[in-house]
């Protein structure tokens, strides 16, 4: 479902209904399964795709009407937010840096002391990045031309100098696909040149779902870009635990009933 949301929108601006008609199907499903959970009870966020959909206010009105769910669409910098306060327990050491890589953004929060932080919303992600070389003749040049992109946004957006980081922790379905196929938790960019060359050699993933390995290619260019632009020389994943800063955020929402 995040896949063919993701996929209309960062190639068309629009949920198309097809993509509609499935995430009501896909929630009814869920309902019916989950049938001690109340939809109206329960807090939905939406992230960068539903941000930038022309029509995100249709697609919320019809969850509200076919299920009673409420979402609630959040910047990138709540978003950042979430996973700040979710990690903030875990860092031991300042200062240190975290990225969350989703479809759509790549949330980088730097932890510069025990009272400061500073959050930065990029919009790269591995479905975002995978629309926009779609188009790109060989494997070679969606390489090429992914490296390019990523690589500018880094620059753009991140603000003042670039900040220099000697280690990361990443969370994210593309890092745990990445630490999954390398089969260790740390991983430099060497590994991530070697992942792109089996790639581009048409490399067989017989465990990776079909939605993961059409955005292992993409996912791995972002990522890359870290160890280029911020001098990153080793990264390890981290389990995302964003549930503290969510129920920090529901608490703001008293319309939304507080977390559930």
């Amino acid at each position: 479902m995040p896949w063919s949301l993701g996929y209309d929108v960062f190639s068309y601006g629009r949920i198309s209904p097809r993509t509609m008609a499935h995430c009501v199907s896909t929630l009814r499903s869920l309902r019916e399964e989950f049938s001690g959970i109340s939809f109206e009870d329960v807090t939905a966020v939406g992230t960068a795709a539903l941000r930038e959909a022309q029509n995100s206010e249709i697609f919320r009105r019809l969850l509200k009407s076919e299920l009673g769910l409420r979402i609630q669409i959040i910047e990138g910098g709540i978003e950042a937010f979430l996973l700040e306060t979710g990690f903030r327990n875990m860092v031991e050491e300042f200062p240190t840096a975290l990225f969350d890589l989703g479809g759509g953004s790549n949330e980088i929060i730097e932890y510069l002391n025990p009272a400061s932080t500073r959050k930065t919303s990029i919009p790269v992600g591995a479905i975002r990045l995978h629309c926009q070389l779609r188009r790109a003749r060989t494997l070679y040049d969606y390489v090429e031309q992914g490296r390019v992109i990523v690589e500018r946004e880094m620059r753009e957006h991140m603000a003042g100098s670039m900040p220099r980081y000697s280690e990361m922790l990443g969370t994210g379905g593309t890092v745990r696909a990445i630490v999954k196929s390398l089969e260790r938790d740390t991983f430099r960019i060497e590994d991530l040149q070697e992942l792109v060359q089996r790639e581009i050699h048409g490399e067989i993933w017989p465990t990776m779902p079909k939605h993961r390995r059409l955005l292992f290619l993409p996912g791995i260019l972002s990522v890359e870009a870290l160890f280029v632009t911020m001098g990153v020389r080793e990264i390890t994943y981290r389990k995302a635990s964003v549930k503290e800063g969510l129920i920090s955020f529901t608490s703001m929402l008293p319309a939304m009933g507080g977390p559930s």
